[in-house]
This record gives structure tokens, C-alpha cells and sequence, in this order.
């Protein structure tokens, strides 16, 4: 849906298949259908991704029923508004997510009919409080519960380490270790994976004792996502991402800790010049054949030029290719310079380091998390 490696279809265990719909910026969306119903639900889509779900239902004749959000996303805009509006369909969320539009709230073990299959609603606390896991025989969609490697933080939206530990316990630790697990993001490239393969592997579920593994979890937090207001206020209640910002209010998300979504359209001897440091360059002539590198910065990405009118125009070319989240930063960066935004020389500017903004990497020291994990 976003880039020429999106997987086939894959079937589980019952009649049901599931599509993965990889994103540039590491989610991981579903689309899980009864081929032979031609009912579908999707899964934790990301807003660019609204507009190829319409060719991934068209090219299979499917209908789509259910429009499912495992929990309030924080480091991306859900495509859940726009494409159960386009395609009639009912939205799901836990009811302490508290979504406007949202008509159908789930209880621990209720299921959701699907053709001739279902899946299963495992109420899964931790990440946040309204975080759902969903099962249908043979796979479990895990969403920002248990990774491919690693488990989700628990630092921000009212998340909970201890909850986590319960939920991988009470949630993953009756199925069977042939389950295939789908995570709602991996940072590597990986689709999926197996609980066997993590019970062997990930060394978050090697921590069997909660006080430690709360202790190694809770301990030194990154940054939380950019953006984040912005992308709270669209998830739960469809106010629109804006597509122009002025020069001070750009400074004052930058300030904030937004560089990370600054995209620089300027030619190189510009840049060389002055830029705003954690920025990304990618020239304008450049943008449509960069459009992965672009769909893999945070949302809403602020696009920054001179003046501003080589950014409107990158903004429109990036529309063209349903990339979502697009605003452009009014007069440019000499805006910027004036309402007494920072720039600096690029051999002086920084990137800061990249990774995913839900996932607490290994339990070891200097990573994500401080703890090391127990002793053999």
C-alpha cells in the first residue's frame, strides 16, 4: 500500500487471510478478510494509507465491515475516520479510548463476526488503558503490547509496566507457541513472528519477575513522539491536521521537540548554509522518488523551503501519492529566522538518532530500557 514490498495475503489457521500493510515508518497495518464472504476488517492503518485501501479492497472484491483501532495511536494519525466514512463501515474501539464516532466498544472476550470467521477481543492494558489484542485461530494481532524482540512503553497516555506484564502473561501466555504474532509496529522490517520464536528470543518475556521487569521498563524513557498533541487531538476526536502553520508557530513545535518532522526541500548550498538542526533534506526534484523517506518521518511533517513556495508545491506532489500529514511552514525558513527560530551551518546541525517512538528495545544497559536482564 505504501511501498512495492507489501506482502501477499497469508491464510490462518481458520478462513480467514491476512494482508500486512507495512509503512514506512514502521507500523503495521492489517487487512484480515473471508475470501470467500468477501467481508474485511483493517487494522491499526495508518492515514497514508487510506487511500490504497481502496485498491487493496477493489482488486479482492471485499466489503469492508470493521475499521479496528487496537488502542489510541501517539506517534501517528489513524486512518480509522476517513476510511470507515468512505466505506460505510462500523468502527471499533475499548471504551476508555473515548473516539468520537466510534459506535462499537468490545468487552474482554467478546468476538467480532467476520464471514465465516471471527476474532477474538482480548482487552490488553499496559501500553495504555484502552489497548485491545485481537485473535482469530492460529495468529494474534498484538498491536503495541508485545513486539517482534521487544515490548511497548509504558510512559506516557496513561500506560502502566505492571498492567504489561500482566497482559503478556494473561493474553499471550495460554496460546500456542505455533501462533503467528502480528505486531502494530517493527522497526526492522519484519512482518511477523511467533510466540514460540519470542518466548526463545525476546528478553522482555524472559524478565518473570514484575517488580524487575516494571523497574527495567519505567527506567530512563525516550522521547515521546512528536507531534504528539496534534495527533491525539485527531485520532480521538477527527480535528483536521492543519496544512499551513506560520513561521512562529513552527518554532514553537521545533522548540518542542518536532525537528525530527521538518522536511527541507532547499538545494544543498542552501542547506550548507543555514538549517534547522534534526532536520531532514530532500530536495524538491527528489520528493516523488523519496516518498518512502518522507511517509517515514513523523506526521504532521512540517515541509520548509525559503519563502515557502517550493514546500506548497512538495506538498502537493506528495499529495498526489496519498501521503497524509503534509503542512507547509508559511514565508520559509527566513519566517522562521525571523519570529526567532534557531538555525545553524549543517556541519553543524545534528539528526537525532532514529528508532521507534513505541517500542523500549532490549532490557540492557544504555538502551531504551536500563535494566539488563536476569541471569542465566
Amino acid at each position: 500500500m505504501t511501498t512495492a514490498a507489501t506482502p501477499a495475503a497469508r491464510p490462518t489457521q481458520s478462513v480467514l487471510q491476512v494482508l500486512p500493510l507495512p509503512h514506512a515508518m514502521g507500523c503495521r497495518g492489517y487487512l484480515v478478510f473471508d475470501p470467500e464472504r468477501r467481508e474485511a476488517a483493517a487494522l491499526d492503518l495508518h492515514l497514508d494509507q487510506a487511500a490504497g485501501l481502496a485498491e487493496a479492497l477493489a482488486g479482492r472484491d471485499l466489503r469492508l465491515k470493521l475499521v479496528i483501532d487496537s488502542h489510541t495511536h501517539a506517534d501517528h494519525p489513524s486512518a480509522s475516520h476517513r476510511v470507515a466514512q468512505a466505506f460505510g463501515a462500523t468502527r471499533v474501539t475499548h471504551e476508555k479510548a473515548h473516539h468520537a464516532g466510534v459506535t462499537q466498544h468490545p468487552k474482554d472476550g467478546a468476538t467480532l463476526e467476520l464471514g465465516r470467521g471471527a476474532l477474538t477481543v482480548r482487552h490488553a492494558p499496559g501500553h495504555t488503558p484502552d489497548h485491545l489484542v485481537l485473535e482469530a485461530p492460529g495468529v494474534v494481532f498484538s498491536g503495541d503490547s508485545l513486539f517482534i524482540g521487544s515490548v511497548a512503553r509504558t510512559d506516557f497516555l496513561g500506560g502502566n509496566a505492571g498492567e504489561l506484564f500482566d497482559t503478556l502473561a494473561r493474553v499471550f501466555g495460554r496460546l500456542p507457541g505455533e501462533t503467528v504474532l502480528y505486531p502494530g509496529h517493527d522497526y526492522a522490517g519484519r512482518t511477523d513472528s511467533t510466540l514460540a520464536k519470542e518466548r526463545a528470543a525476546n528478553p522482555w518475556l524472559k524478565l518473570a519477575d514484575r517488580a524487575r521487569f516494571v523497574e527495567a521498563l519505567t527506567a530512563n524513557p525516550p522521547p515521546k513522539p512528536a507531534n504528539m498533541g496534534d495527533l491525539l487531538r485527531f485520532n480521538r476526536e477527527n480535528t483536521p491536521l492543519p496544512q499551513r502553520i506560520s513561521a512562529a508557530e513552527a518554532r514553537e513545535r521545533i522548540e518542542g521537540g518536532a525537528s525530527l518532522s521538518v522536511i527541507d526541500v532547499r538545494t544543498d548550498a542552501e542547506v550548507d548554509a543555514e538549517m534547522i538542526s534534526g532536520s531532514r533534506q530532500i530536495l524538491l526534484d527528489t520528493v516523488m522518488a523519496r516518498a518512502d523517506e518522507v511517509r517515514a518521518v513523523p506526521a504532521p511533517r512540517l515541509l520548509l523551503c525559503k519563502l515557502g513556495v517550493r514546500a506548497a508545491r512538495a506538498q502537493a506532489a506528495l499529495a498526489s501519492l496519498g501521503i497524509e500529514g503534509l503542512v507547509v511552514i508559511e514565508g520559509g525558513i527566513q519566517a522562521y529566522k525571523a519570529a526567532g527560530g534557531k538555525v545553524v551551518p549543517r556541519k553543524e546541525g545534528a539528526v537525532a538518532p532514529s528508532g521507534g517512538a513505541c517500542s523500549a528495545g532490549a532490557p540492557a544497559a544504555g538502551g531504551g530500557c536500563s535494566a539488563p536482564p536476569p541471569p542465566a
